[in-house]
């Protein structure tokens, strides 16, 4: 449950969806929906009509997309919080929904728990993000990150330049002794440099690695 009560617009496009969140807002979480937006440009007709107090959008709608109508909800009404949902789970996409002004990013395969934390944090204003992504963002247990500037620029920088250049050369196919002569550097920091984006990223192999990067453009 939560201390107080919120006033909820959901904007997502996706019938089933919206019904299956709507049953666990009602009645696991007892979160009051106040009314519903099948497209970016509706939400933010409703936001510049209605006081809501938070808006559940997901990202890919018809007409104005998710983050494009969050940008505008922001820019008029920044009391209001934009909790994101997708089923996209890549860092660039993520970036894009925090730098456009939203609060929390969350994936549509969570559960309730996760949910309802969401909600918590918000009303704490306290930014969150799905606990399946927080590898992403997190430095160690005792220096979490609670900002969205902290977020957004952990994110930006979570690759060093120096790493990005040993990644190029790891998708590209090098050793690690091919990569430390390359960039003038000893096996042993190739390899350093290596484990270190493993680590980071919450990665078992270089095969993983060469897919992540891929994926989300880093190279």
């Amino acid at each position: 449950m939560l201390d107080k009560k919120m006033k909820l617009l959901i904007a997502d496009d996706h019938r089933l969806f919206v019904e299956g969140l709507r049953f666990i807002l009602l009645e696991e979480l007892h979160i009051e929906i106040a009314g519903f937006a099948i497209n970016g440009k509706e939400a933010i007709e409703k936001c510049n009509k209605e006081n809501y107090d938070v808006v559940l959008m997901d990202i890919n709608m018809p007409l104005i997309d998710g983050i494009q109508a969050t940008l505008q909800i922001k820019t008029l009404h920044p009391q209001i919080k934009i909790m994101m949902v997708s089923m996209l789970s890549d860092l660039p996409t993520i970036n894009k929904a925090l730098n456009a002004g939203a609060d929390a990013f969350i994936l549509k395969n969570t559960d309730s728990g996760d949910l309802l934390k969401a909600f918590k944090a918000l009303s704490k204003n306290e930014i969150f993000i799905s606990e399946s992504l927080a590898h992403f963002f997190t430095r160690d247990a005792d220096n979490s990150l609670k900002t969205k500037k902290e977020y957004i620029q952990f994110s930006e920088n979570i690759i060093t330049p120096r790493e990005q250049s040993v990644l190029k050369l790891i998708v590209e196919g090098y050793t690690n002794q091919h990569i430390a002569d390359t960039l003038f550097i000893s096996v042993k920091t190739a390899d350093t440099h290596r484990k270190n984006m493993l680590a980071k990223l919450n990665l078992s192999n270089t095969a993983s690695l060469v897919k992540f990067a891929i994926e989300n453009k880093l190279v």
